[in-house]
């Protein structure tokens, strides 16, 4: 299905009121107790290990491992090795009934190690054929990865917005589909710091003389000097529209790993494209300071200075830190061949870029940062040719020979960015795993796996907790006042005794997505939860619930709720469909949250 954009942002109003109502009978839970609930923050590291020619390293054990968070061992307190990476050979066992077929078939891989891989498209400055052809690698890999069990592949692109081509699926026809079709499409091949043709008719106009001497600007005419000022003008324009149109790629980016970061088992993002200029507008500036620059029409302009004023390293930065924090691993394909070169040159623009050093600067950029990507993520950069690379299996072995270790940090939720190395006691291996990790808090994973529920139908209902939606009511024109029902069982929260009263609470966070594909960022809400210990053995025979009045557009609407019980930190998550403005009327009961 086409999704034709990702994580816009809509409005919505919320109220919200609770009340209990009468549930369905539960199993009554013996008055009094409580159970102590203690948190741990598990941080898995996937780790690939392979020997001098790249092959993958067998029969490591947790004893080869050494693991540290910020320069201090850690303790593992997990620990998976794939199948395909055996562990060493044992003694051999008795001999025993020969197995049915069933059970030689391998056992399904632990939730926490199954994979969902991520095919994201740059259509930014490259050229169709360039991308198709790293296109034709990355089927390899998806057709790699779906041969795996419980493995799911998603294809996105991204052309001034992120659009969802194929949601994850494993079926490889609707692959190959969702493929064919981005390979019809056109790219942006000269990008938007190279869009302008203004700017080089402009340069290429002028009739500055040869800059090969000390005084060339004394014989630029009064007009040229003023048509070479005003084209600076439109230069740092070209130049700061780039800077936000990489700065928008970036957000749109992150924003799309957050929505990974809610799903279970590992993610993987296999990048197409010609890398992320660091300094976008750079080649504008360069360009041009390499036609006037010398005339000192400017005094003290500096290219390379107001370049680095474009830098988007922070954000870049911050997206590879998301990426670390989500548990998603970048596998980059450079579409450009390894030149870094987009699409050709017009004449005006050959003709402005004389001097070689003329966008040196842009591609080293842009290759860095398929290399960091890649590097600081534990994954591989790929340069796309026209023939098969070894380094393109190299991937699809990442995707089924791996080493899973897990340990238990030493902080919860602290928000701080923190540093991860892995030793393994073998000699002449090499070792790749991501580096470095965010620990989110509590409340910032509650609110991906909003996120996630909204966009893959992710999750789970360990509180058993459901969702209702009532009869809309037309607020104005085409919005409408919704009624939204969120219902816990109480038997199923933790309680406190405190002076004769039942004490809990009780976390809700509530996301919401149009037919567009426009996103309403969680929200959270706080409720106190107080019962007398006289109506406790009633009260654990029905349900709480709160209602919250979400304002909505007509049309299609996803509503997704994730609850938290603060004193047991046991967490649900449910979704609800639904079509606004059909006049359509719903009893309390008729649209119930699907339990995850």
């Amino acid at each position: 299905m086409v999704r034709p954009r990702l994580l816009h942002v809509a409005s919505w109003l919320m109220a919200a009121a609770a009340f209990t109502l009468p549930g369905s009978a539960q199993e009554k839970a013996p008055v009094g107790t409580f159970s102590a609930t203690a948190q741990v923050n598990l941080i898995n590291v996937e780790v690939f290990v392979t020997d001098k020619a790249g092959k993958p390293v067998t029969g490591l054990r947790p004893e080869d491992f050494e693991v540290f968070e910020d320069g201090v061992r850690v303790a593992l307190t997990n620990f998976y090795a794939s199948p395909a990476l055996p562990a060493a050979a044992a003694a051999p066992a008795p001999a025993s009934p020969v197995p049915s077929p069933e059970a030689l078939e391998p056992p399904p891989p632990p939730l926490e190690q199954r994979l969902s891989l991520v095919l994201f498209v740059d259509d930014n400055g490259i050229t169709p054929a360039q991308r198709n052809i790293a296109l034709q690698h990355a089927r390899a890999l998806l057709d790699a990865a779906l041969k795996l069990p419980h493995a799911e592949v998603m294809v996105v692109t991204y052309a001034q917005a992120a659009r969802i081509r194929q949601p994850f699926t494993n079926d490889v026809a609707a692959l190959a589909a969702a493929l064919k079709a981005v390979a019809g499409e056109p790219t942006d091949a000269v990008g938007a710091d190279l869009s302008n043709a203004l700017i080089e008719g402009v340069m290429s106009r002028s009739t500055i003389a040869p800059r090969s001497g000390a005084n060339s600007g004394a014989l630029m005419s009064d007009f040229d000097r003023e048509d070479a000022i005003s084209s600076l003008q439109t230069v740092r324009a070209a130049a700061e529209q780039a800077h936000e149109r990489t700065r928008a790629m970036l957000a749109a980016m992150k924003s799309f790993i957050s929505t990974l970061a809610g799903l279970p088992g590992r993610k993987a993002v296999c990048y197409v494209g010609n890398g992320i200029p660091q300094r976008p507008g750079e080649t504008l500036l360069e360009r041009w300071e390499s036609r006037f620059g010398r005339s000192a029409i400017v005094p003290g302009f500096s290219a390379a200075i107001e370049a680095t004023r474009l830098s988007v390293t922070p954000e870049f930065r911050d997206l590879v830190a998301r990426a670390n924090a989500d548990r998603v691993t970048f596998y980059a394909l450079d579409a450009t061949g390894g030149t870094g070169a987009g699409g050709p040159l017009s004449a005006e623009q050959a003709n402005l870029d004389s001097d070689p050093s003329v966008g040196k600067g842009e591609t080293m950029g842009r290759a860095y940062s398929l290399q960091y990507l890649a590097y600081a993520t534990g994954g591989t950069t790929v340069v796309s040719t026209p023939q098969a690379s070894p380094a393109l299996a190299r991937i699809v072995e990442d995707f089924d020979a791996f080493y899973s270790l897990a340990y238990a940090a030493p902080h919860i939720g602290d928000g701080e960015d923190h540093s991860i190395s892995v030793k393994v006691k073998r000699d002449g291996v090499n070792v790749r795993h991501r580096r470095h990790y965010l620990d989110k808090t509590a409340d910032d994973r509650m609110a991906d796996r909003s996120l996630a529920a909204l966009m893959y139908d992710s999750g789970y209902n360990a509180l058993d907790a459901g969702i209702a939606v009532g009869n809309d009511a037309l607020q104005k024109s085409n919005v409408f006042l919704v009624p939204v029902m969120v219902t816990i069982p109480l038997a199923k929260l933790a309680l406190l005794p405190k002076d004769g009263v039942q004490e809990g609470s009780i976390s809700i966070w509530l996301a919401a997505k149009d037919g567009e594909d426009r996103i309403t960022p969680p929200i959270k809400r706080v409720f106190a939860v107080r019962i007398p210990e006289a109506d406790l053995p009633a009260a654990l025979r029905k349900s709480v619930s709160y209602v919250f009045k979400l304002m909505m557009t007509s049309g299609a609407q996803t509503v997704s709720v994730s609850v938290r019980d603060d004193l047991s930190q046991v967490e649900s998550t449910v979704t609800a469909r639904f079509t606004v403005g059909r006049g359509e009327k719903r009893g309390p009961g008729d649209l119930v949250g699907m339990k995850m």
